[in-house]
């Protein structure tokens, strides 16, 4: 499909957006691990205050890590 700039100005095409709280999420992960990107599970259990299991079953881990765009979008 072929998107031509007038459909784009008068609002045919819609964007997928991110949601509001997605970008609160990321500098919260970031203030309190700055330097990282990827999370363990054991630290993502700690930033949530969840339980071990509970984290296995509320976010998507590959590895036993998760990244900090992956938690922050799962968070929403």
């Amino acid at each position: 499909m072929i998107i031509q700039r007038n459909q784009w100005k008068r609002g045919e095409i819609n964007m997928p957006r991110e949601k509001e709280a997605y970008r609160d999420n990321v500098e919260r992960i970031k203030l309190m691990y700055p330097d990282k990107e990827l999370l363990s599970r054991k630290e993502v259990c700690t930033f949530c205050k969840i339980d071990y299991r509970t984290a296995s079953k509320m976010f998507t881990f590959k590895n036993n890590y998760i990244s900090v765009a992956t938690l922050a979008r799962e968070l929403c």
